[in-house]
């Protein structure tokens, strides 16, 4: 089974030493999507009202396969 390992962006590049297996790439990209918006929900609140963070997917090779990315931007309505 192939490893992939998954990068995190979230104002601060977060490299994968250890990645994980996966039977497939597709099976890597369901592992990014449901890394995505646990990321997001530790970090979203920490900076901001604008924030974006990214899943950088790369095989074993270092190639890069996929990104997933989220945006997030809250809007004060009153003051």
């Amino acid at each position: 089974m192939p490893r992939y390992y998954f990068d995190i962006n979230d104002g601060r590049n977060e490299r994968d030493e250890e990645g994980i297996h996966c039977a497939s790439l597709q099976g890597a990209v369901l592992e990014a999507k449901k890394l995505l918006p646990a990321v997001a929900a530790d970090e979203v609140p920490k900076d901001g009202e604008r924030q974006a963070i990214t899943v950088l997917v790369t095989d074993e090779d270092g190639k890069a396969v996929y990104l997933a990315a989220l945006a997030y931007t809250g809007t004060w309505l009153i003051r």
